[in-house]
């Protein structure tokens, strides 16, 4: 898996990540662009122009890093202050916003976007081993350059499926890179950036999502904190429910992309312990 101190192996993954999702959207068909795409509210030009947004974001937070400026400029929320929830509305329409008047045509939308794309993969290919940990902005919380390398994972795999299976229903994620997200729901500024809180929890609540190779993560909650960390090895006196899944498929259950209920009817998922846990998840990661 991933080392903190060695960014390589990540970046490659992000790299090819990067090169898939322009070639896949270099062989649309113009009326391809307007297809509404598995994201709330988003035709596919909308997520390629958030995709631009975002870029833009990393470069500029990047770049202002490593020149020793980890602040938020101004308009921006200060760092642990914003989430998907509260900043979801303003992100969708600014996406819209873009694909609908900053690109009259379709070629000018997807040239930018590949350079932008290849511009930030470059700017992370020349980081400094030294800089990997500075602090970088993020609205989530203290975030550094490897942080955003996990977060640029994130948004390319995740957008790609919202992309190319609302076009091919048979499209799933690579089980290498969502078995790498596995690293980033880790990440509690990532985690709590998709997790709304449970007003109305009042006991703690674990739940084990088990993966096909042995592995597990552990998601704890109780009274608004949310924790996600690698299953312990030795056993817990604690009740907790077990769900049997994909990495492909909690990748798209923790971003809101499938629903847990539906999942388990769907036979998906397989359950064991108090199932009543799957509507704490569904409260939890309900999307923006």
């Amino acid at each position: 898996m991933l080392t903190p101190n060695d960014p390589n192996t990540l970046l490659a993954i992000v790299a090819d990540s990067s090169n898939k999702f322009i070639t896949g959207l270099s062989n649309l068909k113009s009326s391809e662009w307007e297809i509404p795409s598995k994201c709330h509210q988003w035709a596919i030009k909308d997520v390629s122009s958030h995709t631009l947004a975002v870029d833009g974001f990393f470069l500029n937070s990047l770049s202002r890093a490593i020149e020793g400026d980890g602040n938020p400029t101004e308009g921006m929320p200060n760092p642990g202050t914003g989430n998907a929830r509260s900043m979801g509305d303003g992100i969708a329409s600014r996406a819209i916003q873009i694909s609908e008047t900053a690109f009259p045509k379709l070629e000018q939308l997807l040239d930018t976007l590949s350079n932008m794309e290849w511009d930030l993969i470059n700017v992370f290919q020349n980081i400094a081993l030294d800089n990997w940990h500075i602090p970088a902005y993020h609205p989530a919380g203290k975030s550094s350059p490897y942080l955003l390398l996990k977060m640029k994972l994130l948004e390319l795999v995740v957008h790609s499926w919202d992309i190319f299976s609302s076009l091919n229903p048979s499209y799933k994620m690579q089980n290498t890179e969502a078995k790498i997200l596995c690293e980033v729901w880790k990440e509690p500024d990532i985690s709590n950036w998709l997790y709304t809180p449970d007003l109305e929890q009042i006991d703690p609540t674990t739940i084990d999502f088990c993966f096909d190779d042995s592995e597990a993560l552990r998601i704890q909650t109780w009274r608004g904190s949310l924790h996600i960390f690698d299953r312990p090895t030795e056993k817990s006196t604690e009740t907790i429910t077990t769900v049997e899944t994909t990495y492909q498929d909690f990748a798209l259950l923790i971003t809101a992309r499938k629903n847990i209920h539906e999942a388990y009817e769907g036979n998906l998922i397989s359950v064991a312990g108090d199932k009543a846990s799957l509507d704490s998840f569904h409260k939890w990661f309900r999307g923006s």
